[in-house]
């Protein structure tokens, strides 16, 4: 019982959650608090109802899984109306090979069964068909049995809500008159079925003694079902819609008459006839079965859901539609945004520096953004296949481009790197300058000079001969003695200064050769910009001075 919840109800229920979830978080614009109010407030009623469920789900399955264990293959008939004594005796259920018959004492029994099995074992659903059994004879008020009529349709209706289709309905009528076997007339084939069972056809039973005398009889009887029974059950209102029987089984002299019964006023009315009272016969009306289940056979299938799986389906559908409707949106704002940033881009005289400065920033942070998303996917609410981020980022750079900023000072271009052989100013393995190191130390750094705004970088370098970590603090000792001469003769201020020792990590060329390890034993020289870099002492910049000539030279 706990797999059959849990595949009937669990199973939907969440399905149809995770689809609510999925649209509230990815795609409705909500803040972040609402989402998360929403969210515990939909899990607490999903609770709830599951709850609910469980408890009604427990005490009728029972009731459900009884009413289809042990059955045959083929159709199950759930049989409702007049003589289901005779039909059934004292036994709820009639089986047989080729299927089952059902009694149903009403329609509330009807209505609870069908439900019952579509809820614990809608793949079984498909063999269901309902049998309306009825006996003219003893009926006397023609408004009141064609209400019942439209009652059952109602219901039909109803149950055809619930399963997605209507189930099959086929009507029997016994009726007074000379004793004829079973009549079962299903689109335009007509079986008959003598008292033992066996089928014959129409023109074997005629030839037989008398039975040509019963055709009149015949005649009465399938024309009183077709104008009293099929046009009740036909006839369309505002409630439900008609129903057309599958089919339709007739048999005379298997149920006594009233005179003042429905089918003695019709004979009476329409064919000047008259049987007389009798003891009806004692055959109960079960040999039409077999015949019926070979007409019901073809419309017996496997089936899957019900209304459960139409509402989840339903869910399903309107949350990939709210989904789709929501990237549209969120598409369209996206474009009108960058639009708009496009718009009052191109609209900025090129005069006005400082709004065109903003404006070239909103454009710049708009870009990157649509740049990340290339990389690493849009997010879902612009996505399923509305997303039209590369022609806007295009766009966006294109405008990008477009801008030349105003020149208005000529920059200084810094001096290159400047690289001294180690060899040349120190010994080996040693941090300490050579005395030959002066003269070659002027040649090199004639470019190398302090200003304010720029950082002199000295940074040493070895080869990857010997340990590492004597290799880093090597290079950082002969950088930190360039450094020291640079100061001292240039009276250059130390915090003009930064020095770095990579040891052998940043090698110009291979170590595997004695060429590429002179290569890599080196000292750097640069300059670096940084703000408030190198600012001299007692010295004040102006702020309209050019940058040639702000900077501080020394010799």
């Amino acid at each position: 019982m706990r797999r059959s919840f849990t595949l009937s109800m669990l199973l939907p229920v969440a399905i149809a959650a995770f689809a609510l979830l999925w649209l509230l978080w990815n795609f409705l614009p909500l803040s972040l608090p609402l989402k998360w109010l929403i969210t515990l407030m939909g899990l607490a009623v999903a609770a709830g109802v599951l709850r609910s469920v469980w408890g009604r789900f427990a005490t009728s399955a029972s009731a459900s899984e009884t009413l289809l264990t042990d059955l045959p293959d083929g159709p199950v008939v759930l049989v409702m109306g007049k003589g289901l004594d005779a039909l059934f005796g004292d036994k709820p259920v009639r089986k047989s090979a080729t299927g089952s018959l059902h009694r149903i004492d009403s329609l509330a029994s009807l209505r609870e069964s069908v439900e019952q099995i579509w809820q614990h074992a809608p793949g079984q659903a498909g063999r269901l068909s309902v049998l309306f059994t009825c006996l003219p004879d003893q009926i006397n008020d023609e408004g009141e049995f064609r209400a019942g009529i439209r009652s059952m349709r109602q219901l039909l209706g109803s149950l055809a809500e619930i399963s997605g289709a209507a189930l099959p309905l086929t009507v029997q009528c016994q009726l007074s008159g000379p004793t004829t076997p079973w009549f079962l007339n299903c689109g335009d084939i007509t079986t008959l079925t003598d008292d033992e069972g066996n089928q014959q056809s129409i023109d074997d039973w005629q030839r037989q003694a008398g039975n040509i005398g019963h055709i009149p009889a015949i005649r009465q009887a399938a024309a009183f079902a077709r104008h009293v029974i099929l046009d009740e059950l036909q006839k369309p209102d505002r409630l439900s819609p008609g129903i057309h029987p599958v089919a339709l089984s007739l048999r005379l002299g298997a149920a006594a008459l009233s005179q003042d019964s429905l089918w003695s006023e019709w004979l009476t009315r329409y064919a000047v006839m008259r049987y007389r009272t009798s003891i009806p016969d004692t055959m109960p009306a079960r040999s039409f079965t077999e015949p019926l289940f070979a007409a019901l056979a073809p419309l017996t299938f496997a089936v899957q859901g019900g209304r459960t799986a139409r509402r989840v389906t339903g869910i399903l559908l309107f949350c990939m539609l709210v989904a789709i409707a929501c990237s549209v949106l969120n598409n369209r704002a996206l474009i009108e945004r960058t639009g708009m940033a496009l718009q009052r881009w191109y609209a900025i005289p090129a005069e006005s520096l400082a709004v065109r400065a903003a404006a070239l920033s909103d454009l710049q942070q708009d870009a990157l953004l649509l740049e990340r998303w290339h990389r690493q996917g849009e997010p879902l609410r612009y996505g399923l296949g509305f997303y039209s981020g590369p022609r806007l980022w295009l766009t966006l750079q294109q405008a990008i481009d477009s801008y030349v900023p105003p020149s208005k000072q000529t920059p200084v271009a810094a001096p290159k790197i400047v690289r001294l052989d180690s060899m040349s100013l120190f010994d080996t393995g040693k941090s300490d300058l050579k005395a030959s190191s002066t003269r070659m130390l002027v040649n090199s750094l004639v470019g190398i000079k302090a200003r304010p705004g720029w950082l002199i970088v000295v940074s040493g370098h070895t080869d990857s001969t010997g340990s590492a970590q004597l290799n880093q603090t090597l290079s950082l000792q002969r950088a930190q003695a360039v450094r020291d001469w640079m100061r001292d003769t240039g009276d250059v201020p130390e915090s003009c200064f930064a020095v770095q020792g990579y040891g052998a990590d940043r090698p110009l060329e291979s170590n595997d050769t004695p060429a590429g390890r002179a290569a890599n034993r080196r000292v750097e020289i640069s300059l670096v910009p940084q703000a408030d870099a190198c600012r001299m002492p007692d010295t004040t910049l102006s702020a309209s001075q050019d940058d040639a000539d702000e900077h501080l030279e020394t010799e």
